[in-house]
């Protein structure tokens, strides 16, 4: 049996809350916002195996919870892209780019160096491998005095010139009353499925389609179908990519009568992927107890990995930027907020 892994925590307080992160992955949660109502809510979701032992497991997985950048985004597909986007892909040849062996890149699945909370501040830092284009990610949360929100801010260092995908990746919780949360994406352009199923076709959504919005799907048995309420009768597993954001959206758990709200910045993030974890997974660790949604602003391609975002895609063949340019030396920084209120 491998050794124990030592994961560290830190927290902070301010006057509306309270707010955790972990040096794995770099990843915020739990986050308790303190609302006017005398009431406190926990939004950001927490895997349901975190006390168990998952050292067999990619380290995104092993204490997968809350809010976590991902640099690059995504990671290679296992199996064979569907027309066009093979068409697209055959095309590139032997191009040579940065190595993708970790799931939503390295800071995703190592452990960060953590610094004692100071005021109402929480901060980490990963310095990457010497031979890969970026250097370094910084990350600072803040908790807003007087407010139930959180000031997140993410600086990239590059060592090198490079386009990689590029994605913030917070999940949250879901109420277990069918229907019983609302999810408003605000102003948006295309609505794309994504172009690979499950492993078996657990995916509500026909693959590799186009449409306008959440609310006016096409379901795989063929019928209309909304997104927009949450969570769905029996077991899915749906990824789909909005483009044209506004950068603002909206969760509203009914059940416990509040509503999250992630804002960033679309200039950034001009597309959106949505990750709806419906209990879909039936294997190891998630054996379909997964419930949650990933609200995930992102420059990519879905999580098709490096490759396939920085060259020829149906997507940027559209006009939809999917990597963004580094460059080496010069720092990147972006901020985003993580709100609640009470409804």
């Amino acid at each position: 049996m491998a050794e124990e892994e030592h994961i560290e925590r830190i927290s902070m307080r301010w006057d509306r809350g309270e707010a955790t992160l972990q040096s794995l992955g770099g990843m915020l949660a739990p986050v308790r916002f303190d609302l006017e109502d005398g009431r406190s809510v926990s939004p950001l979701h927490v895997a349901p195996w975190e006390d168990e032992d998952m050292r067999d497991q990619p380290g995104v997985l092993r204490q997968l919870r809350g809010d976590w950048p991902c640099i690059p985004f995504g990671a290679p597909p296992a199996r064979r892209l569907p027309f066009p986007w093979h068409a697209k892909v055959a095309r590139i040849g032997n191009h040579r780019l940065p190595s993708e062996g970790h799931p939503h890149g390295y800071g995703a699945n190592h452990h960060w160096d953590l610094q004692a909370s100071t005021g109402n501040r929480l901060s980490g830092t990963i310095r990457y491998p010497d031979d890969h284009p970026i250097e370094a990610l910084e990350r600072h949360v803040d908790g807003v005095a007087g407010r139930t929100e959180l000031t997140c801010s993410l600086t990239v260092t590059p060592r090198r010139d490079c386009h990689l995908p590029i994605g913030l990746h917070p999940v949250f919780r879901l109420p277990e009353g069918e229907g019983d949360a609302l999810v408003d994406v605000g102003p948006h352009g295309t609505v794309w499925s994504h172009p690979l199923d499950e492993d078996v076709p657990l995916s509500m959504v026909e693959p590799n389609r186009h449409f306008e919005t959440l609310d006016r799907l096409w379901s795989r048995q063929e019928r209309p179908l909304s997104l927009a309420r949450l969570p769905l009768g029996g077991q899915s597993e749906t990824l789909l990519l909005l483009t044209g954001v506004c950068g603002r959206v909206v969760l509203t758990n009914k059940a416990e009568r509040y509503r999250a709200t992630l804002q960033w910045d679309p200039k950034v993030f001009p597309s959106l992927m949505l990750w709806i974890s419906n209990r879909g997974r039936a294997y190891r660790p998630w054996n379909g107890r997964h419930l949650a949604i990933g609200i995930e602003p992102v420059r990519a391609a879905f999580d098709l990995g490096v490759r396939i975002s920085t060259c020829p895609n149906p997507l940027n063949q559209a006009g939809v930027e999917t990597s963004y340019p580094f460059q080496a030396g010069t720092p990147f920084t972006t901020k985003y907020t993580i709100g609640v209120e009470a409804v």
